[in-house]
C-alpha cells in the first residue's frame, strides 16, 4: 500500500509530467491525489477481482474520480489482466454490502445478471502500457493462472480538486488529498447522486484487501466475516 510514501521513484511518477497530464485531459486543471497501491497478482493460481466499482469502497462528494494503471511488466491473458465494462460508469452504483447488510465488496449476482459481462474489455499489453477507469466503471479480473509471472500493477486514483473524500481511505498516504496540479478549491463540489457508505474500518485490526473482502476471508486469508 501506499508505494509513493516509501520510494521518491513512486512519487516523482505520482507528482510528475505524463501522469497527471492524463488526469488533467479527463478531470480539469485542478487536480488532487487520493491513494495508490502496488498490486501484485501472484503467479499459479492469484485471486480473482470480482466485478465492483471503486467509488462505494471511497465516496466522494461527486464522482470525477479515476484510476490511472500502469503495466510494471506484459500482461497477457494468462495473468489477470483487469476487465472493463465499456459504458458502465454511465449507469447505476451498485450495492456492495450483501442481503443481509454485510459489506462483500462486489456486485451482487441479481444485479450482475443485468449487466452484458460479455462485452468486457481486459486490459493487457506490454510492460508501461498505461489504463484509466472511472470510479464507477464495473470491474474486475481472473485468476492468475501463469505459471510463473506475477501481475505487477501499480495504480493511482486522482479526482479533481473540488470533489472531496467523504470518508478516510483505508491506505492512509502523507499524500492523500495533496494537490499536485492547479489550485486548492474554493468551495466543493457536489453531485445529487447518493452512494452508500462503506464500514468503517477498525484500525485495531490489519488492513484487509479487496481479494480476502471478497472472498469472505479475515486479514490472515482465513474465511470470516469483518470489515475491510
Amino acid at each position: 500500500m501506499s508505494p509513493q510514501d516509501h520510494d521518491a521513484a513512486y512519487y516523482d511518477f505520482m507528482t510528475g509530467g505524463p501522469i497527471v497530464d492524463l488526469a488533467e485531459d479527463l478531470l480539469g486543471p485542478d487536480i488532487k491525489f487520493h491513494h495508490g497501491k502496488l498490486n501484485f497478482k501472484w503467479a499459479d493460481g492469484g485471486a480473482e477481482v470480482k466485478w465492483h466499482q471503486d467509488i462505494p469502497f471511497w465516496p466522494h462528494t461527486c464522482y470525477d474520480v479515476l484510476t490511472i494503471g500502469l503495466a510494471l511488466d506484459d500482461i497477457d491473458d494468462e495473468m489477470g489482466p483487469m476487465g472493463v465494462l465499456p459504458g458502465s460508469h454511465k449507469g447505476a452504483i451498485y450495492d456492495h454490502y450483501s442481503e443481509a447488510g454485510d459489506w462483500r465488496g462486489f456486485i451482487g449476482e441479481q444485479d450482475a445478471a443485468g449487466l452484458d459481462l460479455d462485452a468486457a474489455d481486459y486490459l493487457k499489453g506490454p510492460a508501461g502500457t498505461v489504463t484509466v477507469h472511472h470510479c464507477r466503471m464495473v470491474h474486475g479480473s481472473k485468476p492468475n493462472t501463469h505459471p510463473t509471472k506475477a501481475r505487477p500493477f501499480l495504480l493511482f486514483a486522482y479526482s479533481a480538486a473540488d470533489c472531496l473524500p467523504l470518508m478516510p481511505t483505508n491506505s492512509p498516504s502523507v499524500y492523500s488529498g495533496k494537490v499536485v496540479r492547479g489550485r486548492h478549491p474554493a468551495f466543493p463540489r457536489f453531485d445529487p447522486e447518493p452512494c452508500k457508505l462503506p464500514p468503517l474500518r477498525d484500525k485495531s485490526q490489519p488492513y484487509r484487501s479487496i481479494f480476502a473482502s471478497q472472498q469472505g476471508e479475515d486479514a490472515e486469508g482465513k474465511a470470516g466475516g469483518g470489515m475491510m
